[in-house]
């Protein structure tokens, strides 16, 4: 059964990501026409940048849609707006989390810093990490205007766009608290760590990047308040067990980022407050967490620290829990056909089956 899902997901977010790709490839294409100067250097970067991405987050709103209506184009144009609202955002966090490479390629600030830095260092980083910045902003309100071009007529407009600006807001929030933590735990003792950790995986990653595409996909389709807080409910159990995931390959495996990043950084992550409650692997990953020129053998000297604390195998565990919990809410959601409940069950695979 587990294999047919897999087959069935693959199936349809091949179909819809071709769709959706295409849609962006076009778009980027004329993000550029007719612009000159600095402005279109920065946006081929952007269009560089929104460009071979999974699209996991548009394959959801055109499932959630899907799973209300048959005329599944009418949602690509979300899809789309969503994917660029992604790169936005994340243009954005590359300049927080200090970060050179997104998807294997130069981040915005730092395309921009390598060319200005042999003017002057130090202003060549705040100029290249303003220029960031505006042209994130610059895809924020692109995404409005494709909203407005093409759903403002939709009965379910209001809704939807509503439902859009709080995702923004909510993602925004998970990312201040992030900053904070990350900053204070350097410093000072964080009083339930772990707690305020699973409300940024919540607001950042849950609603960002699960519960946010695929409500607004159904609020599209018009689905009733019922139905999609039994979804969202869905939604955050599989988005924390994603943000775990993420954090445990963040330091196990190259995504794509500087490796490592998150140990310079300093991220307050689940492996983490698990190590400082034991005073003795505590001490010894202080001698590396936080470290801006970290070694490769220092970075293997953490993660034999997380493996051998527990810290790894207690958030493993945790990723586990809550994906078998989104899978038995799954179960009890009586509304969803058995083809759409076979393609989210494959979605679920799929992301478990990233190696940890």
């Amino acid at each position: 059964m587990e294999t047919k899902n897999i087959e069935n997901f693959n199936k349809f977010y091949k179909q819809v990501s071709k769709e959706i790709n295409q849609l962006l490839n076009n778009y980027n294409e004329s993000l550029i026409k007719g612009k000159e100067g600095y402005l279109k250097e920065n946006l081929e970067y952007f269009k560089n940048l929104n460009s071979d991405g999974k699209l996991i987050r548009g394959f959801l709103i055109a499932f959630g849609y899907k799973m209300l209506k048959d005329n599944i184009d009418y949602s690509y144009k979300l899809s789309l707006a969503y994917e660029i609202f992604q790169t936005s955002i994340l243009i954005h966090d590359d300049i927080i989390d200090n970060d050179n490479l997104r998807r294997g390629k130069d981040t915005i600030h730092y395309a921009n810093y390598k060319k200005y830095k042999s003017l002057n260092e130090i202003d060549g980083k705040k100029t290249s990490e303003s220029i960031a910045i505006c042209i994130g902003d610059y895809g924020f309100f692109k995404v409005n205007e494709i909203l407005l071009e093409n759903y403002r007529e939709d009965k379910n407009f209001s809704q939807l766009f509503k439902f859009y600006n709080d995702i923004v807001l909510k993602t925004v929030e998970g990312e201040l608290i992030d900053v904070v933590l990350s900053f204070e735990g350097k410093y000072k003792a964080i009083q339930n760590l772990e707690e305020n950790i699973m409300l940024v995986y919540k607001l950042k990653t849950a609603f960002y990047t699960i519960i946010g595409p695929l409500s607004l996909g159904l609020i599209l389709g018009g689905i009733d308040g019922t139905k999609l807080a039994e979804i969202q409910k869905f939604g955050e159990k599989v988005g924390i067990a994603f943000q775990i995931q993420d954090d445990i390959l963040g330091i196990y495996s190259d995504m794509g980022k500087v490796i490592g990043s998150d140990i310079k950084e300093f991220k307050q992550t689940i492996l983490y407050s698990y190590v400082i409650q034991n005073e003795k692997y505590k001490n010894e990953l202080m001698k590396y967490y936080g470290k801006e020129n970290i070694t490769d053998k220092e970075i293997n000297e953490t993660r034999k620290i997380f493996k051998d604390s527990g810290a790894y195998d207690y958030a493993k565990n945790m990723m586990n829990k809550f994906y078998d919990e989104s899978i038995e809410i799954l179960k009890n959601i009586n509304w969803i056909k058995d083809e759409d409940k076979s393609i989210i069950f494959g979605f679920i695979e799929y992301l478990r089956g990233r190696k940890v």
